[in-house]
């Protein structure tokens, strides 16, 4: 939970101070998966087992949701193809032991 949206103003807030997350993960090379706003209906749409996507889909937070979530897909996918690459790597660079032992 990164900030808070006014009803009133509509304006976002940042209470708990404004880029502090992203800083981190630059700091640490890890990539930034995003912000969700603070919102009392996830915590209470939660307890009832009703997310807030599915209660208020078009909300500002289910948007974030929805944002961080396409965020971590494509980090899985980045890990995913470079894992293939390294195995496709290790296999190649391999010596083949299929040589026939002569004893």
């Amino acid at each position: 939970m990164s900030y808070f949206i006014c009803p009133t103003c509509n304006e976002k807030h940042y209470i708990f101070g404004e880029g502090g997350a992203r800083k981190i993960s630059e700091q640490f090379k890890i990539p930034f998966l995003g912000e969700i706003p603070l919102n009392s209906g996830i915590m209470s749409g939660s307890d009832l087992g009703k997310p807030i996507i599915i209660t208020n889909p078009d909300s500002p937070s289910a948007i974030a949701f929805r944002s961080s979530a396409k965020n971590i897909a494509a980090q899985c996918s980045i890990l995913a193809a470079k894992m293939q690459e390294e195995m496709k790597s290790e296999s190649e660079n391999k010596p083949a032991d299929d040589s026939p032992q002569i004893n």
